[in-house]
């Protein structure tokens, strides 16, 4: 009788090697599961930033376009197509990386680019897991800015040719 309660008392002072290895396991699982929640999390804030970038050189564009409206210099609207898109920017975006004769000599993952040859504006990818690219442009958003076509072919001598900036590549991110 006292060795049997000898040998309760030792049982409940700790846990069992079982007891620790199952602990261990649901640690290791659950950790797991937080770490791509939080490489989704972090992806998706890189998509939105890229997107948020995006948004803002179209509005930069906007407001070239309607400064040579109001200046009456609707001829030059359409010299905006050869430009860089981050010029309109009053901050170039993190991590752009300048304006290069094709691609820079760097690793661009999570960078920004302009390819002054093609007069692309040119953002890499950093984290990858969601990102589907197109067969040809690797894991890259390409973005210029072209005239609009509808406009060039419709208008008017004295209508202004349009230009909007449009993504090139066809890709999937999420």
């Amino acid at each position: 009788d006292a060795a049997w309660h000898a040998g309760a008392k030792y049982r409940q002072a700790g846990a069992t090697l079982v007891e620790l290895a199952v602990a261990a396991v649901v640690l290791a699982v659950l950790a797991a599961v937080f770490l791509l929640r939080l490489l989704d999390a972090q992806e998706q804030a890189e998509k939105i930033s890229m997107e948020a970038t995006v948004e803002n050189m179209r509005a930069g564009l906007r407001a070239q376009v309607g400064a040579l409206l109001i200046a009456d210099r609707t001829s030059e609207i359409v010299t905006l197509a050869a430009g860089n898109p981050v010029q309109w920017l009053d901050d170039p975006p993190e991590g752009y990386l300048g304006e290069y004769v094709g691609q820079p000599p760097t690793d661009t993952s999570g960078a920004w680019y302009f390819d002054s040859v093609l007069g692309e504006l040119v953002y890499t990818a950093n984290l990858r897991r969601h990102f589907i690219p197109s067969s040809s442009s690797g894991y890259t958003v390409r973005l210029k800015v072209l005239p609009i076509s509808d406009a060039v072919a419709a208008r008017s001598p004295n209508e202004p040719v349009w230009v909007r900036l449009a993504v090139l590549n066809d890709y999937s991110w999420f």
